[in-house]
């Protein structure tokens, strides 16, 4: 920069705390791309499997443990152990459990088919199924919270096993992109493909489908769709859904590639301010299975 003539020029400044910018600048490593952070997701995401897998079985699932008479009769059906063993004795095509005498252990499996069985024969005084009124939709709860380390993953475990116990069927879903949840259920997720990423993606698909047409109508350019919005649109929530060692609970799982989301969601919403988010999710679950 020129200076005013009649002036000294200024002299360079002098390094900051005795650091040369340039020579500091030279010290430092190469800067870090994406591959650098996906190959740090990928050694966490192995870490965190090895870790599962220590409370697998050999074959690398987990199994549910058994049951003994006592527990059934004092946690899980209301009646009496003699009153099991005698209807045991006299319906052998029940489930009689494993083990001599009359220390015997159940399956969930076997429990649940007890406990039909006590609905059906049983005191007419006793509940012996989970109650849900007629017509009415599941309930859904949600454990949330903005702090981390505060119980939610636990809690929602506890929610969830705790209402498979007596009898009631659970979807869990982990919105978790730690997939802590979906570990403690033994799923596995290969990608954000078969997280509630695409249910998401369908939810704001459909909604920008409705709004190109109001924009056509009105002779305005439609929103463009790209490859994830129109693959989004053929995906079926029952696909996601998958199996856990509990038989009365489902699981749509996590993985890390679920943090994706938390950057390509506000750009949805910033192109559709409309789009009622929040719903998304209940949209999904309501519509069933159907795809497109």
């Amino acid at each position: 920069m020129a200076h005013k003539p009649g002036t000294p020029p200024k002299a360079d400044l002098p390094p900051y705390f005795n650091i040369d910018p340039a020579e500091a600048a030279a010290k430092l490593a190469d800067p870090i791309d994406t591959a650098r952070f996906a190959k740090a997701a990928s050694f966490a995401m192995r870490g965190r499997d090895d870790l599962a897998r220590r409370g697998y079985a050999p074959d690398g699932a987990k199994r549910l443990r058994r049951f003994s008479t006592w527990e059934v009769c004092r946690y899980l059906i209301p009646v009496n152990p003699a009153h099991l063993r005698r209807v045991l004795r006299q319906n052998p095509d029940l489930p009689q459990g494993e083990g001599e005498g009359g220390s015997k252990w159940f399956t969930l499996e076997e429990v649940l088919r007890l406990r039909d069985h006590f609905a059906e024969e049983g005191a007419k005084d006793r509940e012996y199924r989970a109650w849900r009124p007629e017509g009415l939709p599941a309930k859904v709860v949600a454990v949330a919270n903005f702090k981390g380390g505060v119980g939610k993953t636990s809690t929602c475990a506890h929610l969830a096993m705790s209402a498979a116990l007596d009898g009631y069927k659970v979807l869990v879903i982990d919105l978790d992109s730690q997939g802590s949840m979906t570990s403690i259920m033994g799923g596995k997720v290969e990608d954000e493909w078969q997280t509630v990423f695409p249910m998401l993606a369908r939810d704001y698909a459909r909604h920008l489908q409705q709004e190109n047409k109001v924009r056509e109508a009105a002779g305005q350019k439609p929103f463009q769709f790209d490859e994830t919005l129109t693959a989004a649109l053929e995906v079926s929530p029952r696909n996601l859904v998958q199996k856990t060692h509990w038989p009365n609970i489902d699981l749509i799982g996590a993985q890390l590639n679920l943090y994706w989301a938390e950057f390509q969601v506000p750009v949805w919403r910033m192109q559709m301010l409309s789009w009622p988010l929040w719903d998304a999710l209940t949209n999904a679950l309501e519509e069933g299975g159907d795809a497109g």
